[in-house]
């Protein structure tokens, strides 16, 4: 299979999910929609703005997907997913953000999907970019973000590693969870 592009057209069919539609990052114009999510998403932790999605939409290693739905303005949300950086396996789920009035009304279950479809987890079929992971779909999230939590944990993700506050000691409070699917 040949590499997905990371801007303007993949190639790649936009898929529909419940009244909704999974599409690729389109240009400039999506990175200062996503930048004004980014805004409202409890515990970002990272860099954001419209020059970050620029960057990370240009990183051939990456790939973003937003959430369109028919009568709404603006996506409802974004997933950015990531090529292997290391000695972890798959495709690591780098980003999720709902839109914050837009929370359980499905659309993070629509996005995480989406993104077990690109990695090629069993059960998910999709289009996948040359550098997808061998079915499996991974992400660290912070250990008291229970509405996290509850989104992966109800697609079957599963915790691998807990990272703890004080490395080395099992007794300190879990910082970081790793989940996996696949």
């Amino acid at each position: 299979m040949t590499p997905a592009r990371t801007t303007g057209d993949r190639g790649t069919p936009a898929r529909t999910t419940r009244a909704a539609l999974v599409r690729p990052w389109r240009g400039p114009a999506d990175s200062a929609v996503l930048s004004t999510l980014d805004d409202g998403a409890p515990d970002i932790g990272v860099a954001t703005g419209p020059e970050w999605h620029d960057a990370t939409a240009a990183d051939p290693a990456r790939w973003h997907l937003l959430l369109d739905r028919p009568g709404e303005p603006g996506p409802a949300g974004y997933v950015v997913l990531a090529a292997p950086r290391g000695p972890e396996p798959g495709v690591e789920l780098h980003r999720l953000v709902v839109h914050p009035e837009r929370r359980g009304t499905g659309a993070g279950r629509a996005l995480l999907g989406a993104a077990l479809a690109v990695a090629g987890v069993p059960g998910a079929a999709a289009d996948v970019p040359g550098w997808a992971g061998p079915g499996r779909l991974w992400l660290e999230v912070a250990a008291d973000n229970t509405a996290a939590l509850t989104l992966y944990r109800a697609a079957g993700m599963v915790t691998e590693t807990v990272l703890r506050a004080v490395p080395g000691d099992p007794g300190s409070a879990p910082l970081r969870l790793l989940l996996a699917r696949g």
